[in-house]
């Protein structure tokens, strides 16, 4: 009997071990989903059985208890806000720093990415006392803004490395014929930022959606301009023993955006790898 070639061991034992950090990696997802569907008595006796009905009751509870219509237009709103500006502004700063050549523009592209490379819990208390000093805290305008600054320096940071890669022919090119430098920014330049611009659209979308952080530290406890994230941390915090309407709600907050990220993970792949690329 034939013995199997050592590289085609290494890929089975290599699939093994992927296989099992995916199961430890699913398996808060589906113990979730599961005890969603349970009342909280039927979660102490048994966290791992499945229920005794697959009932929506408590979905439609939660539905109505944590005003879901009222948290799904706050979070999408702040992330439509976040994700627009962001893809508006970052490609602007990113394209103006890479063609650039001088110190200031190095200074102004450090100065920009710096936030990446400070913990935000440094300087999240100086963040909420700014915001809180212009009177923008417990308003969508304020987080939106926040939201905006926070995702803007790794966008330009990517963009930055993608812009340096296109060829500077093609803008000599459209000079030469005749276009300013904002039609060939529009005209020329845009359209090839489209894998990067892309990539800057899922990550920061996700980061909006997801947020529980910020949004507390700006929004607080206002419940008119709560995302969902921040609405379920307030529903866990304050009534710890509401788990038959807490989990239903985390799993109607996690399908939108685990839709979204594998329908547009190989966007996020390409466009990190595009942008790493240092010319």
């Amino acid at each position: 009997m034939k013995k199997k070639p050592k590289n085609l061991r290494q890929v089975n034992a290599l699939t093994i071990i992927i296989f099992v950090c995916a199961i430890f990696w699913l398996m808060p997802l589906v113990l979730i989903f599961i005890n969603s569907f349970k009342p909280y008595n039927d979660m102490l006796q048994d966290f791992l059985a499945l229920p005794k009905s697959w009932s929506l009751k408590m979905y439609m509870e939660t539905w109505t208890k944590f005003g879901f219509p009222s948290l799904i237009f706050n979070t999408l709103l702040y992330t439509f806000c976040t994700v627009i500006l962001v893809v508006l502004m970052a490609p602007m700063a990113a394209y103006k720093l890479a063609r650039t050549k001088s110190r200031l523009s190095k200074v102004c592209f450090v100065l920009i990415i710096m936030p990446m490379m400070v913990p935000f819990q440094s300087y999240m208390i100086t963040l909420t006392r700014l915001v809180s000093n212009v009177n923008l805290t417990g308003t969508r305008i304020g987080y939106i803004l926040v939201s905006v600054g926070l995702c803007m320096p790794l966008a330009v940071y990517m963009i930055h490395g993608f812009v340096k890669n296109v060829p500077i022919d093609l803008e000599e090119c459209a000079c030469i014929d005749g276009a300013g430098k904002i039609r060939t920014y529009f005209s020329i330049v845009l359209p090839l930022l489209k894998p990067i611009l892309t990539t800057v659209i899922v990550l920061d979308a996700l980061a909006t959606w997801n947020d529980i952080i910020t949004n507390q530290l700006i929004v607080g406890g206002n419940t008119v301009a709560m995302n969902i994230q921040n609405a379920l941390y307030m529903q866990f915090s304050a009534q710890t023993a509401d788990w038959e309407h807490a989990l239903p709600g985390i799993v109607m907050s996690m399908i939108p955006s685990l839709i979204f990220f594998v329908v547009m993970q190989k966007h996020i792949v390409g466009g990190i790898t595009a942008g790493a690329v240092k010319g």
